[in-house]
């Protein structure tokens, strides 16, 4: 309902199990937007009681060439704008100065302005004139809202398989051929393109999922999800993030502050923020791109078509240009060129009979050699035995460590030839 020849006037009224009911969200509106939202015009709100004279306080709010003022409650949401519509008609026709509502009226705006007294009602309305006066029957309100903007969308084309458990705020957009299945929450601005596909168990907030995306089991938060897009099972989404069309967002993979171009693979078990991934890349399992010191972010680039092995670490600024290749396990702090292999891992070191702490006692050994870790002229840590003292072992001890061919069998005692 639109008329610019109507005032609208919101009693704020407050609950004493709720406390200010004008401002208790429900769906995506406080309850005083939904009322307001019925009238479809500016409005203007008084704080109001069952007790006090509110005729003075409105007569300062009207704009008196308008001659129709509609006064309602903040804590009926049901209303709906036909019925005010047929109390204007009513008012209008029979030549009445005011429409008395079950909560709420309507008015000739000269008959108020001269007005001596005027007391709101108690909330004593029924079925869409009912108060929201306790826990209980803002649930029931709730639920009535919910099934309208449910009713709403499926009329629109939209395929919602289970009325009882999908949650979609009032201002959400859906498109005509989108599927919500249960257990979803939809919530703020957000908007679903045609035939995406949102699964089950997604708490949605502010975002835009593309055409014939897929979004299953995750958590997402003021981002957009590109056309074809996979998004899930268990992804966190977090805000200011962009993901390109047809990309792959799988398993325990967190994305924060990043844009993600179009088929990029980031599988499972990844934390990426504040970077940019070029198109086609691929991320592999338990990589981390490192964007914080403790005090400052910072920004990691990657081009195109590059692959980032398992177990990586991007530490950030960081640029790795296109097609290059980063080893599985390297940790990579310095730019990587164009279709270059980049290989950061320390160099694997065994120590034989080690009897380091409880999950490696010595077996068959009482006397293990001790190891010392060395590094050499390229700065490489290797593992290099210490040169011991001749603890007094007796000949039997070393005849015992002796094999048949007279060799040491270097099971690590001080006598045995360490290995390099």
């Amino acid at each position: 309902m639109v008329n610019i020849g109507i005032n609208g006037v919101i009693l704020r009224v407050k609950n004493n199990n709720l406390g200010d009911a004008w401002n208790l969200p429900v769906l995506g509106r406080t309850l005083e937007e939904w009322v307001a939202g019925t009238l479809n015009v500016p409005c203007q709100t008084i704080e109001a009681s069952t007790v006090i004279n509110i005729a003075e306080k409105l007569k300062t709010l009207l704009d008196r060439t308008k001659p129709i003022t509609v006064v309602l409650y903040c804590d009926t949401p049901l209303v709906v704008a036909k019925t005010i519509e047929t109390a204007i008609k009513h008012l209008t026709a029979q030549n009445l100065d005011a429409v008395k509502l079950p909560r709420g009226c309507v008015y000739k705006t000269e008959y108020l302005y001269a007005a001596d007294t005027l007391f709101p009602q108690e909330p004593t309305g029924s079925g869409e004139f009912e108060a929201v006066t306790d826990c209980e029957s803002l649930s029931r309100i709730t639920d009535t809202l919910r099934r309208r903007i449910l009713n709403f969308h499926a009329g629109n084309g939209v395929l919602i398989t289970d009325y009882k458990n999908v949650y979609i705020d009032s201002d959400v957009v859906i498109e005509r051929g989108a599927a919500i299945e249960p257990y979803n929450f939809i919530k703020g601005k957000t908007v679903i393109k045609a035939d995406a596909h949102i699964m089950p168990n997604n708490y949605i907030e502010n975002c835009i999922i593309g055409g014939g995306a897929r979004v299953d089991s995750s958590r997402l938060y003021a981002s957009i999800v590109g056309e074809g897009t996979r998004v899930g099972p268990f992804a966190y989404i977090r805000p200011n993030t962009v993901i390109g069309k047809d990309c792959r967002i799988g398993d325990f993979v967190e994305l924060k502050s990043c844009v993600i171009g179009d088929g990029c693979k980031v599988s499972h078990l990844t934390y990426i923020g504040d970077a940019e991934l070029g198109a086609e890349c691929n991320v592999g399992c338990g990589v981390v791109f490192a964007n914080y010191d403790g005090k400052n972010k910072y920004k990691s680039i990657v081009g195109n078509r590059v692959f980032i092995g398992s177990n990586s670490n991007i530490i950030a600024p960081v640029h790795v240009a296109d097609h290059a290749f980063i080893a599985a396990g390297s940790t990579i702090t310095d730019e990587v060129p164009a279709e270059a292999l980049a290989i950061a891992r320390s160099r694997q070191t065994n120590i034989p009979h080690w009897a380091g702490n409880m999950y490696a006692p010595p077996v068959g050994n009482d006397n293990p050699s001790p190891y010392r870790l060395i590094q050499d002229d390229e700065g490489i840590i290797d593992g290099a035995a210490s040169e011991t003292e001749n603890t007094g072992e007796t000949e039997t001890n070393a005849a015992n460590n002796t094999d048949a061919d007279g060799s040491g069998d270097n099971n690590g005692d001080n006598n045995g030839e360490q290995p390099k």
